[in-house]
């Protein structure tokens, strides 16, 4: 039994839902996602492209009545840290409900297969600090690496848990500013096709500021967001921090030991 097992089958979910859709006292869907997009400072535009990578699920879902599907059900309720059975009015704990262990219907394939291409470890560097506005409005200096993508230093063994994905790339970590969660010198692995929320960690890719090439990046623990900025978390030193949309040409979210192992 998988830890996010949901009580009905989902298509029976989606199908009361959409009978409760007709009828907005029978319904709170709309009012739920409001309360978590406001909490985490989302605009609605926002929470549609973290999902779907697209601007216009939540204007589907209340001037069409446009229901999502199962998968972006799910997504959406990982980026409003919450369950599906609470969007759907199923539960009234907002909370992930989370175990110190937990099961896995997934059987765990050990072996190696050398069909599957390696992941490129791409060109990282020390850079020149970065000036940014933390959460008090004083400007402060940070930690950025240099980034070249094109440049790949070799290619790194895939973990059987990632086979078939696409788009990854791994990164040297450099700096100590997100110690001990990050050592120098230690090799990531991102996932642009994930979508990142708060909590998780990511790999900011900054722009010029007057084109969109990529020339630097932030490795950080992502607080929120909306459609001015991004509000980002360094653990050494302790700061929170903003860094204005701007300046950012793409969010990539890291993956943990557990994406590695499970996928």
């Amino acid at each position: 039994m998988s830890t996010g097992f949901i009580p009905l089958p989902i298509l029976t979910l989606l199908r009361d839902t959409s009978r409760a859709m007709a009828n907005p006292q029978e319904t709170s869907l709309l009012d739920r996602i409001t309360e978590l997009r406001k909490k985490f400072d989302l605009s609605e535009r926002q929470l549609s492209i973290d999902v779907t990578g697209k601007p216009d699920l939540i204007r589907d879902i209340k001037r069409r009545g446009h229901l999502p599907t199962a998968d972006n059900l799910a997504r959406m309720a990982q980026v409003l840290g919450t369950t599906t059975d609470y969007l759907l009015g199923y539960s009234k704990d907002s909370e992930q409900v989370r175990s110190e262990v937990g099961l896995s219907e997934r059987p765990i394939d050990l072996t190696t297969s050398r069909s599957e291409p390696g992941i490129p470890l791409v060109g990282t560097g020390d850079c020149a600090d970065l000036e940014v506005c933390d959460e008090s409005g004083k400007m402060v200096q940070i930690e950025r690496s240099s980034f070249d993508e094109d440049y790949h230093v070799r290619m790194i063994a895939r973990p059987p848990a990632l086979r078939g994905a696409r788009d990854l790339y791994a990164v040297y970590f450099h700096g100590e500013s997100m110690q001990p969660r990050f050592e120098p010198g230690e090799v990531g692995i991102v996932d642009p096709r994930r979508p990142a929320g708060p909590g998780d960690y990511v790999l900011v890719q900054l722009n010029a500021g007057d084109s969109d090439e990529v020339v630097s990046v932030l490795v950080k623990r992502l607080v929120r967001q909306n459609a001015r900025e991004l509000v980002l978390e360094q653990f050494n030193p302790a700061l929170t921090f903003t860094v204005p949309k701007s300046r950012i040409a793409r969010v990539h979210r890291i993956l943990q030991q557990t994406d590695l192992l499970f996928g």
